[in-house]
Order: C-alpha cells, then sequence, then structure tokens
C-alpha cells in the first residue's frame, strides 16, 4: 500500500472543496433598469447603484413626493422599476429582504401609505407590503420587508432574470383638508430608496 506522505498521495485523499457560499461578485452585475410612472417620468428621475460585494444594490427615486396643500386630499404617486440581472451559470438568485427608507411630516389626522410589490420573471413574489403613517409625525422612516420563505421565487437557473418593482405612495388629507401634509422629499436624506439583498443557492 503506497505511503501518504507524498503531496501527490496527500492530494489523492483529501476531502472535496467545500461547497461555495456564493458566485463569483465579479459575475453578478445590473445588465439594464428602466422605469417609468408619475414618479419616475425620466431617466434623471431615477439612479442605482450596487455595492462593492455585489450582494445588493440602491434604487433611488428622485421625484416620489407628495404634498398637501394643493389640490386634492387624496393624492397618489407611483414607479414601476424593471432590473434586468446578470446570473452566473450554475446559480438561481432569489429576493431576500428590501428596505424601505424615506421621510413624512403629517399633521394631525393625516395618513401616508406606502405599498410595495415584487414580481420575479414574470412571477409575483409574496403579498403587497404596506407601510402606514398617521399624522402627527415628523421623521424619517425605515422598514423592512422579509419575504416569508414559502413566498420565495427563484430565477432560472444560470441566465438573466427580471426582477420588477412595483412602488405607490399615497397621502391623505381628508381628515384634516387644511392641514399640512409632505410624504418623502427631494433632498439626499429623504430620497425614496430601495436596498435589495439577494440570496443565492447553486442548480
Amino acid at each position: 500500500m503506497p505511503s501518504c506522505q507524498s503531496h501527490q498521495c496527500q492530494t489523492f485523499f483529501s476531502g472535496p472543496p467545500e461547497p461555495q457560499a456564493a458566485p463569483d461578485p465579479n459575475d453578478i452585475y445590473i445588465e439594464e433598469i428602466k422605469a417609468k410612472g408619475v414618479g419616475c417620468p425620466n431617466d434623471a428621475s431615477y439612479e442605482s447603484l450596487i455595492n462593492a460585494d455585489k450582494t445588493s444594490f440602491i434604487i433611488i427615486f428622485k421625484d416620489m413626493l407628495l404634498e398637501h396643500p394643493p389640490g386634492p386630499a387624496v393624492k397618489t404617486t407611483n414607479c414601476q422599476a424593471a432590473v434586468r440581472l446578470h446570473v452566473p451559470g450554475g446559480w438561481q438568485v432569489s429576493l431576500a429582504t428590501v428596505n424601505t427608507r424615506g421621510y413624512a411630516y403629517l399633521e394631525d389626522k393625516i395618513r401616508a401609505r406606502q405599498t410595495s410589490s415584487y414580481i420575479f420573471a414574470g412571477v409575483p413574489i409574496g403579498a403587497k407590503y404596506h407601510t402606514e403613517l398617521k399624522g402627527y409625525f415628523d421623521d424619517f422612516y425605515d422598514y423592512t420587508d422579509v419575504i416569508p420563505l414559502e413566498s420565495v421565487v427563484w430565477s432560472p437557473c444560470g441566465t438573466s432574470a427580471i426582477f420588477g418593482i412595483n412602488t405607490t405612495l399615497t397621502l391623505n388629507a381628508v381628515a384634516n383638508s387644511k392641514g399640512q401634509g409632505i410624504f418623502n422629499n427631494t433632498d439626499i436624506d429623504g430620497q425614496f430608496q430601495k436596498i435589495l439583498h439577494w440570496q443565492w443557492k447553486k442548480c
């Protein structure tokens, strides 16, 4: 029986390599982002950034702003974004969490509602997610949507996938039509953004 003191024998009897925890970050990137809606009327009204380790990216909506007065007591704005992701061969990707940040100033009895829904490769992901705020309120907000395991939808194996984000803001001043309300704003601290964190698996 050959001795296992040689380099070749040690290599032959070594165990299997540890499974890859995540794909090569260089193989994960955004191919294209398009958006449309009252809250994102042109390319200058939104932007996207991908983080250094390529596990998440940010979409910033610059024009998602509602104010009262003037105009009707109930106001709504909306933006639908479609993100085309490059997915490396042998891998699938799914949404794990979505963090939503913004700002609201609501006088007494004025309400604000943020609604988010997500679609992955044509398949809806979970239910709609809602954020409810009621005046008096004057602060930034930060909420997390966690996609439940029973609602996880995986992308096709090793091919590009389209992830859809549908975001709606509603400002309701019916109960205080003379009051003032601002939902989100246009400065850097109040921009409406979603940070998308991904989870991975082999296929």
